[in-house]
């Protein structure tokens, strides 16, 4: 996991050089803007999902995910958001779609960490990292949000 500011994301091209591409879609999206949706960046190894929606409270019926084929680059645009962090082996499995063409597994427990990202800050979430996002940071507000998928 990887929690920084867009600005700097060229400190991490060595690791992920895929990240290139994230860079140059988002400093795209900054110059000339673009609707909600998914956009193809580099066939399916790098993806973009360009969202709007309103945080929530956590509640009993939201759930940890976490992914194996892609990286998720949360990054945010607009607003404030809140995303609980922990490591995939801290938390329980409730629900799998790998098996079906999916790429996310929902899972239950504790967080161990939370994120407050705000405009131009990034969470970077490998395969073992389970996260929950969407949340309000302090009281419910309007995000926009991409999230890159970066393949493993």
């Amino acid at each position: 996991m990887i929690f920084d500011k867009m600005e700097n994301i060229s400190d991490y091209f060595e690791e992920l050089p895929l990240l290139k591409k994230v860079a140059e879609f988002a400093e795209d999206f900054e110059k000339n803007g673009k609707e909600d949706g998914t956009y193809e960046i580099d066939g399916k190894r790098v993806y973009a999902m360009i969202q709007s929606y309103r945080t929530k409270q956590q509640n009993s019926e939201m759930m940890f995910e976490a992914h194996k084929k892609y990286i998720d680059v949360q990054y945010i645009v607009k607003g404030i958001e809140k995303i609980r962090w922990a490591k995939l082996d801290k938390v329980d499995l409730v629900e799998e779609k790998y098996s079906s063409g999916g790429d996310i597994t929902f899972y239950e427990g504790d967080a161990l960490f939370d994120f407050t990202l705000t405009k131009g800050t990034f969470l970077l979430l490998y395969p073992e990292d389970a996260h929950l996002p969407g949340l309000s940071a302090d009281k419910d507000v309007n995000v926009r949000k991409i999230v890159f998928k970066v393949e493993v």
